[in-house]
């Protein structure tokens, strides 16, 4: 079987670099081979030195997610895979910590992985309180559990509706008219 590297030996050496759309991200982030970097800090680095989940401010500081009240937001997090389940069309990953209820995933990057291969899938990520969210993203070929994923977040509104808000009705009469 011909491949393409034998046809083209000079495509061994390239590398596929991502690139991080600003509007979504919202952090001065850009790849480093198959790393991913904020600032000079590598997210790969970080994450396996903390152990634990963090966010990044819009300065790309690390904030640990443990000291941060839930009204406060960040643009984006960094945790680790806890388990997968990957198919050709869908990958389910676990986290192992819990992301603000108000929140969406905007895009998905994989520090550590390389692109090469990696393909368009829809990405359901659950965190540790069973919730869900699906993005349609980039999936390097090769993902592995504990390995680091990053997620650019982005606020959902939330609107419940008051006893104010709610359209009033007027109440029925005895013989069902209003």
């Amino acid at each position: 079987m011909v491949t393409l590297f034998d046809i083209l030996p000079s495509l061994k050496g390239v590398t596929v670099a991502r690139s991080f759309d600003s509007t979504k991200w919202r952090l001065p982030i850009r790849c480093s081979g198959c790393d991913i970097l904020v600032n000079d800090m590598s997210l790969r680095e970080e994450s396996l030195r903390r152990k634990v989940a963090f966010f990044l401010d819009e300065s790309g500081e690390p904030v640990s997610q443990a000291l941060c009240p839930e009204a406060v937001w960040f643009p984006a997090f960094v945790t680790r895979i806890s388990s997968a389940q990957l198919t050709a069309e869908r990958a389910v990953l676990h986290v192992d910590a819990s992301l603000p209820l108000t929140t969406a995933i905007d895009d998905v990057a994989f520090p550590g992985n390389e692109l090469a291969g990696a393909h368009l899938v829809d990405i359901t990520v659950v965190d540790t309180s069973g919730h869900r969210r699906t993005l349609n993203a980039e999936l390097p070929a090769h993902v592995s559990v504990t390995g680091t994923i990053v997620l650019a977040l982005r606020r959902v509104s939330t609107h419940l509706p008051t006893v104010e808000s709610a359209p009033r009705r007027s109440p029925l009469t005895v013989d069902g008219q209003r």
